[in-house]
């Protein structure tokens, strides 16, 4: 994560495609969003101690295992203000890490379902009281007993960590109930890999970049090459720091969110 990032909730509607100017809805940091920014950085020997394992484990099991920097993207009022009449009924978030983000999330629904690949994280997501299942969904299916669909399908900061985010992708979309809505978070500008023990790899599937280094053409470039050829189609959009504790070095992490919520053609 960066650690210079401004933290921007708007952006330059001028610069996007009307179709995204008229979906952008700008949202500003409220009480939840400062009382995360007042958490402690995590100290010198936990940070030490964090750095050292992961040398042997992946970020996230890392994290995972020492309980480390823990993540903020948006509130539950701010959820409630992007999601509007779609705030409801069942939530698949996939991939919710220790379930930092979806624990804003849950609110809003009568039922909560995640996915998480890692171990450790699974099993803060479980201490949460969240139902986690251990799976891939570009590698495979849900279990028999999950639901069929969900009213919302969350890829929270998921797709640019991926090993196969095209496949992701496709696979949550079809998770999606009628009516429903996809929910997609991703920093900007791109730039996918995926975790492993002692550093990064490339994914096996590549999202389409290009040169973009600003959040209006990164994001105009998503849209256009990633989620329209999937029929994707962007009701609303919104800016935000993806936000993480920070540590002995760094008071805190910041990434810059792009958060879309998709309609999936025929819905």
């Amino acid at each position: 994560m960066n650690a210079a990032l401004p933290h921007r909730y708007d952006c330059e509607r001028a610069r996007l495609p009307a179709s995204l100017a008229d979906a952008f809805i700008t949202l500003a940091p409220d009480d939840a969003t400062q009382a995360f920014l007042a958490r402690p950085p995590h100290g010198r020997i936990a940070t030490v101690a964090r750095r050292a394992l992961g040398n042997v484990l992946s970020d996230y099991d890392a994290n995972a295992l020492l309980d480390f920097y823990a993540l903020h993207l948006l509130s539950t009022a701010q959820w409630r203000t992007l999601l509007g009449p779609y705030a409801r009924g069942a939530l698949l978030d996939v991939g919710a890490g220790a379930g930092d983000v979806t624990a804003q999330l849950a609110p809003l629904f009568s039922h909560v379902t995640t996915t998480e690949t890692s171990r450790g994280m699974a099993k803060r997501l479980r201490a949460r009281g969240l139902a986690c299942h251990a799976v891939d969904l570009a590698e495979s299916a849900l279990p028999a007993g999950a639901p069929a669909h969900f009213d919302v399908v969350a890829l929270l900061n998921v797709l640019d960590r991926a090993p196969r985010p095209l496949t992701l992708l496709e696979r949550a979309r079809a998770l999606v109930a009628p009516g429903g809505r996809l929910v997609v978070a991703v920093p900007l500008p791109l730039s996918p890999h995926v975790h492993v023990a002692g550093g990064t790899v490339d994914p096996e599937e590549l999202l389409p970049t290009d040169d973009a280094t600003e959040w209006e053409p990164a994001v105009t470039s998503l849209v256009s090459r990633v989620l329209a050829p999937l029929a994707l189609h962007v009701e609303r959009l919104a800016r935000a720091p993806y936000l993480s504790r920070g540590d002995a070095d760094t008071a805190r992490y910041a990434l810059d969110d792009a958060i879309l919520v998709l309609r999936p053609e025929g819905a």
